[in-house]
């Protein structure tokens, strides 16, 4: 069997130093790419964050768009349907305008009124 003296220790240990030293470099490598990583998934959480509030405040402006625009189309149809009415109304009065006066002699007949 072999024994390390004294001379091949002086050799190994500076081997072995530079292997720790090595280890804590890859360590410390290792601790910084997770804090870089986490920084990034932090980064990347609130970037969402502030996509969904924008996309929430976009589409409650367009709802509010589309409710005022349906507000002022039924508005208008309305007005149309309205105007309509004012003109059937005014139709159905003069087709009933002609049979007023017959329509009231034979009521004051019915009631025994004559009129000359």
């Amino acid at each position: 069997m072999a024994s390390f003296g004294f001379r091949s220790n002086k050799m190994v240990t500076p081997q072995i130093q530079k292997i720790r030293e090595a280890e804590r470099d890859c360590q410390q490598k290792v601790e910084e790419a997770r804090l870089q990583a986490e920084a990034i998934v932090q980064d990347a959480m609130r970037r969402k964050r502030e996509i969904v509030a924008k996309a929430r405040e976009d589409a409650e402006k367009a709802m509010e768009e589309l409710a005022k625009r349906a507000e002022e189309d039924a508005r208008k149809d309305s007005k149309k349907i309205a105007e309509k009415e004012v003109v059937e109304i005014e139709k159905l009065k003069e087709k009933v305008k002609p049979l007023i006066p017959k329509a009231v002699s034979i009521i004051l007949k019915e009631m025994g009124i004559r009129i000359k």
